[in-house]
């Protein structure tokens, strides 16, 4: 039969074949939707194509209970590559570009945030106290005594920032999305992360402030206070600018002067709060009965 089938071609070229293929094999080439990029610029900033196929996939995943150690150690499944790359994001902002699409959503952790407020912390406490040192090194009235209650004050300052914040910023999303159905509302998980990686820029600003020059401090909390804050607006600007217009403006304009707040209040405490000389009690004494004596 093949044969014949051969000859048959070979004295009609011009003859229609019906070739059977295999079901399981699919076209190579298949054209794509037309008309597609004019959603690319949106698609880009807000996370509506591949970042919705990735939760899909997330979500079909198979999640253990909150009260089992599986259930938290998802959210420091992290590697170094991921948490290097979400920090370099955090330190050159791209304009246009939104930093939950591009580092976050794929995978959002804890485990970045949460040191990245720790190391901070400690950073701000003991550059804290080495400025008090360097201030008064030199004076004889001066006996230094390190204040470990400044590692307390900036855990409970940080911290409560780096969540409290975000949560507030969550409900406000979930509550306007409500309202109105384009808006974008982030996870809590994503917003926590997004708040925690921009912190980063604090860690070397912190050291450098041991620097005493009231000057050179300021132009680095504006340096640090641009950097993070341009983070945060190009990230939430996309899930506001469909609401009211005034509204969008105002969370917008809340959020940096939230940041701001907590930049500069963490240099003016910590750094440029005058500080008392601290006098030994055992020379006090001999010095004041002294003083006493000279009088009478």
């Amino acid at each position: 039969e093949f044969g014949d089938t051969a000859i048959s071609l070979a004295a009609n070229p011009d003859a229609t074949t019906i070739s059977i293929e295999d079901p399981g094999e699919t076209p190579k080439h298949q054209p794509g939707p037309p008309g597609g990029s004019g959603r690319e610029e949106d698609d880009e900033l807000l996370g509506n194509d591949d970042s919705d196929k990735t939760e899909l996939l997330a979500g079909q995943k198979k999640s253990s209970p909150f009260w089992t150690f599986e259930y938290y150690q998802t959210f420091f499944d992290v590697d170094t590559y991921q948490v290097f790359d979400r920090i370099k994001g955090s330190l050159l902002p791209i304009p246009g570009k939104n930093f939950v699409r591009l580092y976050i959503r794929s995978n959002p952790d804890l485990y970045g945030p949460f040191w990245i407020c720790a190391t901070l912390v400690f950073a701000i406490a003991i550059s804290g106290n080495l400025s008090n040192f360097l201030i008064h090194l030199g004076r004889k009235t001066y006996h230094y005594v390190p204040e470990f209650r400044k590692v307390s004050i900036a855990a409970t300052i940080i911290y409560a920032y780096a969540w409290l914040v975000p949560l507030a910023l969550w409900g406000f999303l979930v509550w306007r999305n409500s309202k109105v159905m384009n808006i974008v509302s982030y996870s809590f998980l994503e917003i926590v992360c997004v708040y925690g990686y921009s912190l980063f820029i604090y860690i070397p600003t912190a050291i450098l402030w041991i620097i005493p020059q009231k000057v050179v401090r300021w132009i680095l909390v504006m340096i640090a206070l641009g950097i993070s804050g341009s983070v945060l607006a190009m990230t939430f600007w996309p899930a506001v600018r469909e609401d009211n217009r005034r509204i969008a403006l105002a969370t917008i304009v809340t959020i940096v002067l939230l940041h701001m707040l907590l930049s500069v209040g963490c240099l003016a405490y910590f750094f440029d709060a005058p500080e008392m000389d601290h006098l030994p009690t055992s020379t006090a004494a001999p010095n004041q009965t002294v003083a006493a004596a000279k009088s009478s």
